[in-house]
């Protein structure tokens, strides 16, 4: 079993930002783990595995110690370059396979 958790998430957005840029979502992520826990408690290693911007899906990595600190911070991000959003955890998970997506989710 690995050490890390994986993370489906999607990005709800009131309207379209100026640019959806991976690395933008990225920062976002990480300013928020900062904003929450500080310079150094916010010091978490968060890996964007795959970004889909027309589906503006996610799916992200974190070590296991850190996954309280990552859903806390996603759950406090409210707004995308100036556009109100949340960000929607749809599956996590321990495995990464467990991810695929199936007919069902469709």
């Amino acid at each position: 079993m690995s050490g890390f958790f994986y993370f489906d998430v999607e990005l709800k957005l009131a309207q379209e930002p100026d640019q959806l840029l991976p690395i933008y979502v990225k920062a976002s992520l990480e300013q928020s783990l900062q904003k929450v826990f500080g310079e150094i408690g916010g010091q978490t290693v968060v890996d964007l595995l795959k970004f889909d911007p027309k589906r503006r899906r996610l799916i992200l990595r974190v070590p296991k110690d850190f996954y309280a600190k990552l859903r806390a911070a996603l759950t406090l991000i409210g707004e995308f370059q100036g556009v109100p959003c949340h960000f929607l955890v749809r599956k996590v998970s321990p495995l990464l396979l467990t991810l695929v997506e199936t007919h069902l989710d469709f």
